[in-house]
């Protein structure tokens, strides 16, 4: 984050040992928080901490300049080139060569992709856009994932300038004085923001937390304290008071606050208003001030390197384990942390402050230069990384569609009902399609349509048509993106049989008038979904309902109401209710869960079943099968796969030579495929139960 980037002063008179202590105290809950998560759940508001610090160094600043007519836009952003720029594209030069060098190559397209993106101080608008894509939401953190934060300062720095020159334009223009006008303005700006925050933290919390326009009270709260007259006339028991507050208010949102708080949203006042305290407060003197914690020169080394701190933390925090062979133990966090500090003292003596003292005579123009040279440099070799992969990944999966559509009869789940003399032992393959590499992008995305998938704020009820549409049977798939996970194997059932399908899904949201908790909380969207699918479901002329949801998620059943009844009566009570219209519904039972890091596992093992799953951990709870029995009625059945991918002890990855997984529990596009018959087999047997449809599905054939 520039939110540790110093904004330092031009003397030594003016260098505040306070606001170098919240740097030093900021980056370490940071640092912390990412290290030991669940020890300092709250940490993370340390990046508010540096937002507000920002606004109220750049905006005295910049005050200073325009009430003595100095002030020039293009100074001003060379001034934040040559200071943030050699540290940053340091780091990510130095990041991209180790991830070609330590990093799976399954990771090399995201993780590049945000080299680039954080280059160019993007990187919280491709994280915010990832948030609302599901099926991005598996997506690895990348070492620069951090950079989320830099990209919002940076945007902040330009165009919160523009903002005050054209406050200080409007003051000319209408006779008022500048203070006073760029006041007003950053007021708006702040009320806007602050309300903007609180509604779309509620909404749509994952854009929330990385969009500029819900951060930039932030700044501006900070920016709004370079107004306020000088606490030196206050009392200094006064002023020891707010120092202490603000330190107490930090500190407890730090030590409070966890991964379900809604954040920033008014949350966020919290950390906020606890540095505008200390900042205001200065160094108050006398008995139990914070002085001596001000002028402590730990604090003071530690303020003077937060920003390049910052940079290398979690580069060191991602790419450790890959040196290493595991996940960080203590002592090699202990080490990450030492080798943090060492790298940020490194770089802020031997590149930012030499680049500071030889190119403070540049012209602008070089200094512009240079940075666009050195960008485009480190954007370009992440693009070159990126499209070398891409390629390779296109052409895995050309490979796989080609073995799928040549109809092998030993190939992926047709091994199993294939002569076993022929196709010899399913859950033994020397290779498979498609390889580990392009496995994360085997989605149903590179084959059918996207149109049956909503996004998560969206609750239409969008169906994705595929199949004769001319058909007399019209079957429904609805449910999540454990549902969709199947949309190109019923495709191709569609297509086979002549039947006419419509897709309703939509990620995290089962088709269940249930609620979940934890990270598969049910949203107001979703709620809204179901209902709106549902009566979609009874207002159409469907002959069956096919269904599935993700497995081995939390419940959040009331008091006094078991986990099974709870959810498994849930899904009983929307099953039975499109069986009291005279739809029949078939449930498809999760499928198994793939060991951790299965692609990596992948990669780096001699034989496919070294990384197979022991039964016991690879089927989690699932509602599904309970709720069908709790049904007791041929209306309602089970399809359960399970046995197509487990022996009596194990789950396998990779089955007839078709690699089963794309990430921790989505299925490869090309297994799904695989699928197709079986599939198309219990639901045609379902079919035949009616005359007319058993007729009609004949005539199509």
């Amino acid at each position: 984050m520039t939110a540790i980037a110093k904004t330092a002063p031009t003397s030594k008179r003016e260098l505040r040992r306070e606001i170098q202590t919240l740097r030093a105290i900021a980056v370490l809950l940071v640092v912390v928080f990412h290290l030991w998560p669940n020890r300092l759940t709250g940490g993370y508001v340390g990046v508010d901490v540096f937002f507000v610090i920002s606004g109220f160094l750049i905006t005295s600043h910049i005050l200073r300049d325009v009430e003595h007519e100095h002030f020039r836009l293009i100074r001003f952003w060379a001034r934040r080139v040559r200071r943030l720029l050699p540290a940053s594209l340091l780091v990510l030069a130095v990041t991209a060569l180790a991830i070609v060098g330590l990093a799976p190559q399954q990771h090399w397209q995201q993780w590049l992709r945000e080299i680039a993106a954080s280059a160019v101080y993007f990187q919280n608008w491709l994280l915010a856009a990832d948030s609302v894509d599901y099926l991005a939401a598996d997506n690895t953190a990348s070492p620069v994932q951090h950079f989320w934060s830099l990209s919002v300062e940076e945007q902040f720095y330009i165009v919160w300038p523009l903002l005050v020159l054209l406050a200080v334009a409007a003051a000319k223009r209408f006779g008022i004085g500048k203070r006073r006008a760029v006041f007003a303005m950053l007021a708006v700006t702040v009320a806007t923001s602050l309300v903007v925050s609180v509604l779309l933290t509620q909404h749509d919390p994952g854009v929330a937390y990385f969009a500029t326009p819900v951060r930039a009270w932030e700044f501006g709260a900070g920016a709004l304290l370079a107004f306020a007259p000088s606490s030196e006339a206050v009392s200094a028991g006064l002023r020891r008071m707010a120092s202490w507050g603000g330190l107490v208010l930090i500190g407890a949102a730090a030590l409070v606050f966890t991964a379900a708080t809604p954040f920033p949203g008014s949350a966020a006042l919290l950390p906020v208003v606890g540095t505008l305290l200390v900042i205001w407060a200065g160094e108050p003197g006398g008995r139990l001030s914070t002085r001596a914690l001000m002028a402590a020169a730990p604090a003071q080394f530690l303020g003077n390197i937060s920003y390049s701190i910052y940079l290398w933390h979690w580069p060191l925090i991602v790419l450790m384990p890959y040196v290493l062979g595991g996940d960080l133990t203590t002592g090699a966090k202990l080490a990450v942390l030492a080798a943090s500090v060492l790298l940020g003292w490194a770089t802020t003596r031997f590149v930012e402050q030499p680049f500071l003292a030889r190119s403070a005579g540049l012209r602008h123009r070089f200094t512009f230069a240079g940075a666009f040279t050195v960008t485009a440099a480190v954007v370009a070799f992440a693009g070159f990384g990126w499209n070398a992969v891409q390629l390779q990944v296109e052409s895995d999966l050309r490979a796989a569609y080609a073995a799928v559509a040549s109809g092998m009869p030993c190939l992926g789940a047709g091994s199993w009902a294939a002569d076993g003399a022929a196709c010899g032992d399913p859950l033994v393959s020397t290779s498979f399609v498609p390889s580990a590499l392009a496995a994360s992008r085997d989605t149903t995305r590179t084959q059918s349509t996207r149109c049956g998938s909503t996004s998560r704020e969206d609750s239409e009820a969008k169906a994705c048509e595929f199949g004769n549409r001319t058909s007399q049977v019209r079957i429904a798939l609805v449910g999540d993106s454990h549902m969709q996970q199947y949309a190109g194997a019923f495709e191709r059932v569609a297509n086979d049989n002549g039947w006419a399908m419509d897709l309703y899904s939509k990620g995290r949201c089962p088709f269940s008038d249930v609620r979940r908790a934890g990270e598969h909380i049910i949203t107001e969207a979703c709620t809204g979904w179901v209902g709106n699918v549902k009566a979609a479901l009874l207002s159409r002329d469907y002959d069956l309902v096919v269904t599935s949801q993700v497995s081995g998620v939390e419940w959040a059943p009331p008091a006094g109401t078991s986990v099974e009844d709870f959810a498994e009566g849930g899904l009983a009570r929307m099953w039975g209710t499109l069986n009291e219209a005279g739809l029949p519904v078939a449930v498809i039972r999760d499928s198994p869960r793939p060991v951790p890091r299965v692609l990596e596992c992948l990669l780096d093992v001699d034989t496919p079943t070294e990384c197979d799953n022991p039964r016991a951990t690879a089927l989690p709870y699932d509602p599904q099968p309970g709720a069908v029995q709790r049904m007791q009625t041929d209306d309602t059945f089970l399809i359960d796969l399970t046995d197509f991918y487990c022996g009596p002890e194990r789950c396998s990855s990779v089955i007839g030579g078709v690699l089963v997984h794309r990430d921790a529990n989505h299925l490869t596009n090309t297994w799904s495929l695989t699928l197709a018959g079986q599939l198309g087999e219990r639901v045609g047997a379902r079919l035949e139960r009616d005359p007319v449809l058993s007729v009609a599905s004949a005539s199509a054939g």
